[in-house]
């Protein structure tokens, strides 16, 4: 294979889905910095953010490398990568760019990165794209450079008292995610496909948190089902009038502080490519 073909499982370009990815990267970011703070990152150094969506962690890689390092987002939604440069134009982030096209085929230079990293790009994919790209991340990268991932595992997914809108939309949701080729449990797999790969140093961290009232991770699910409307629909196991009520259910039930969300686990690993 020679492209990312994997179709992208949510409503890809629109604006609704373009808000909840710029909701998730802020909710996130206290995560991406934590893992940054144990990666070396010199000043000068070069990153890349593959399928960096409509920000990625480039604002995080661009205070790293200051003013002499450089920082490529690719990107192969056309509207996410016109957002991402958006961001950098207004946050003067003039040490970062955006490439439009496939992760695939960036058309870069060849071991000559200290840094590549992807943040929820794996739980799109099969493995055998998954495989592909981490392959061409490391191709990339510099001998002892760092590969660093991130993506979720919805093991600890809970919401209590269990609910029974939360029951069926998580279900619908998750099946429908796994028909087009996605794994809401990825993250548990981060390390092995960093070693299978011949990754060294490989290292692993689990973040889990109680999503709070008013918090972006509180009313993800919710932001899921809307961003995957049509997918789930597609299932033929519930009407609009059905989604819709369970979603208006739901939200009751989320807002209410006595109700407890234990959000998904945010795994992180990160290793050396072989000198």
């Amino acid at each position: 294979m020679s492209s990312l073909s994997a179709p992208y499982a949510l409503g890809e370009g629109t604006l609704t889905e373009q808000q909840r990815l710029i909701a998730q990267a802020r909710s996130l970011e206290p995560h991406a910095r934590w893992m940054l703070d144990r990666i070396s990152i010199k000043p000068g150094s070069s990153a890349i953010d593959f399928g960096c969506g409509p920000l990625g962690i480039m604002n995080l890689l661009s205070e790293r490398v200051g003013s002499n390092g450089v920082v490529i987002g690719i990107e192969r939604e056309p509207r996410y990568a016109e957002m991402a440069r958006n961001e950098l134009k207004e946050r003067q982030l003039r040490n970062a760019r955006v490439i439009d096209g496939d992760a695939l085929k960036s058309g870069l230079e060849k071991n000559s990165y200290d840094l590549v990293h992807a943040r929820l790009v794996l739980i799109n994919l099969p493995p055998v794209f998954q495989q592909e790209l981490l392959a061409e991340m490391l191709s990339l990268l510099k001998p002892g450079g760092t590969i660093a991932l991130q993506d979720f595992d919805s093991a600890s997914y809970v919401c209590y008292p269990r609910h029974p809108s939360w029951d069926l939309l998580l279900s619908v949701w998750n099946d429908s995610f796994q028909a087009k080729g996605g794994n809401e449990f990825v993250g548990r797999s981060l390390a092995q496909l960093l070693r299978t790969a011949g990754v060294k140093n490989v290292q692993m961290k689990v973040h889990v948190e109680v999503a709070q009232v008013g918090e972006y991770r509180r009313t993800h699910l919710l932001s899921l089902v809307e961003s995957g409307r049509d997918l789930m629909l597609a299932s033929g196991r519930m009407t609009a009038a059905d989604l819709n009520k369970h979603l208006a259910a739901l939200s009751e039930h989320l807002v209410d502080p006595d109700t407890t969300l234990i959000d998904k686990m945010n795994v992180q690993s990160w290793g050396q490519k072989a000198n």
